[in-house]
């Protein structure tokens, strides 16, 4: 489906945790995009942080997706 990346947000979480006196920090990145379609209709998808960093806003392509489970997009050359 014919798609322009209208936005790009990340979701930073931190965990901590204290074992056997041993301080523990981890993080964890979602990567989220917003398609918006010829209709006007817009949709967010979680996307991988490889994917994530490919595609700039304004890109124009083709979004592949299933629900709301990201495929792909190709981006218009």
């Amino acid at each position: 489906m014919p798609a322009v990346v209208k936005s790009k947000r990340t979701d930073i979480s931190r965990r901590s945790n204290i074992h056997n006196e041993h301080h523990h920090s981890h993080t964890h990145t979602k990567y989220y995009v917003t398609f918006e379609f010829e209709s006007g209709d817009r949709s967010e998808f979680h996307l991988s942080g490889k994917e994530y960093g490919l595609l700039s806003d304004e890109d124009r392509g083709t979004l592949s997706f299933q629900g709301t489970r990201y495929l792909g997009f190709e981006r218009e050359r």
